[in-house]
């Protein structure tokens, strides 16, 4: 077996003529190599990709996002997110994927960071011992619309029985949706917006203070212009993880308190048919309330099925919602640290639904 380090500075030549190949096996997409290059809290020296070889073929690979957090003294500290994960299926169960997450440790000094959204990877980092939690957050996932043809189809099998079940259920749903009053007016004024605009752009970094990521305008211009999905025409490649979609758009709300003294911006992104929140900051709460009637008639009007919240403010108002939705279900986010860097974490670990690397995906 061979093991091969490409740092982010050598990823591009290397990633080139994978692309040129069609029969290539690619460990990143061409969206995300533009995101990566682009990223301002990488370094070129930065280890981004790990690969197994047997017989000079790539069977197993594991990618890195490199970021930082702010430790208990308020500095920055880098380290990278554990962010994609493949073994080739035959090859399985030999230990691969721990041995390359051994080798991103060695290579990174510990300072490594994952989440509970790949289940699968996740077992592997678990089975360590070595990364507590470091931020435990209840969420709900709201369902407005039935969905199980995509939700369970991969476990079952039943593809076709479950589509006929959701266009049926949906069929006698969607009158309520369309009909449903909402309970109180909105009194904020709102406005679709093509970026961070500066005077958003302090009300955010206010807002930011006490966040462990203290992610700011120009991670959100990032991630904004380089997302990892795409509902464009593309080359295909031989790729393990999504980079099309049906749909995938972006959607930066400003509001506007009507007495014009408070501020802020909800962050919405439309990946298929699902709706996902990764941040909103509110210069009142009021605004807050305006926010999750608009999540909600958001998800009416462009047929969506579910979405997930776990700020716990805006869960609060999305409970006067509760009796619209067809079910709401649990839906917690876990953050994991390497335990070398728990010396360093502040007692207050403000998290954001975007924080990871949902802001690129939804």
């Amino acid at each position: 077996m061979e093991l091969k380090v490409y740092t982010l500075e050598e990823l591009e030549p290397y990633l080139y003529i994978l692309y040129s190949k069609p029969e290539s096996l690619v460990p990143v997409s061409p969206l995300r190599l533009r995101s990566y290059l682009e990223n301002p809290r990488a370094e070129a020296g930065d280890p981004v990709l790990f690969e197994m070889r047997h017989q000079e073929e790539v069977i197993a690979y594991r990618t890195l996002l490199p970021d930082c957090f702010y430790d208990r003294n308020g500095q920055p500290q880098r380290f990278a997110w554990l962010s994609g994960n493949w073994v080739r299926p035959d090859m399985r169960r030999k230990g691969y994927s721990t041995r390359l997450l051994e080798l991103a440790e060695e290579k990174w000094q510990h300072r490594l960071m994952y989440t509970n959204y790949a289940p699968e990877s996740k077992a592997v980092y678990d089975h360590t011992g070595r990364y507590p939690v470091i931020s435990s957050r209840d969420g709900q996932r709201f369902y407005l619309r039935s969905a199980a043809e995509d939700l369970l189809k991969k476990r079952t099998g039943a593809g076709r029985l479950l589509g006929f079940s959701d266009r049926l259920v949906n069929r006698f749903r969607e009158r309520k949706i369309q009909g449903y009053t909402f309970p109180h007016g909105m009194h904020c004024e709102v406005k679709e917006l093509d970026g961070f605009i500066t005077q958003l752009s302090e009300l955010v970094k206010r807002l930011q203070q006490d966040a462990l990521f203290r992610r700011d305008r120009e991670i959100f211009k990032w991630a904004l212009e380089y997302p990892w999905v795409t509902e464009h025409a593309c080359d295909p490649v031989n790729y393990h993880f999504s980079y099309k979609a049906d749909r995938f758009e972006n959607v930066l709300l400003q509001f506007t308190h009507p007495d014009g003294t408070a501020q802020g911006i909800l962050w919405l992104i439309l990946h298929n048919n699902v709706l996902s929140v990764p941040y909103f900051f509110a210069g009142d709460r009021a605004l807050e309330a305006c926010m999750a009637e608009t999540i909600v008639r958001t998800m009416i009007d462009e047929g969506c099925t579910h979405t997930t919240i776990r700020n716990a403010r805006l869960l609060e108002y999305m409970e006067t919602y509760r009796k619209l939705f067809l079910a709401v279900r649990k839906m917690p986010q876990l953050i994991f640290a390497h335990q070398e860097l728990m010396a360093l974490m502040p007692d207050k670990r403000v998290i954001h639904d975007g924080d990871g690397d949902v802001m690129f995906t939804g």
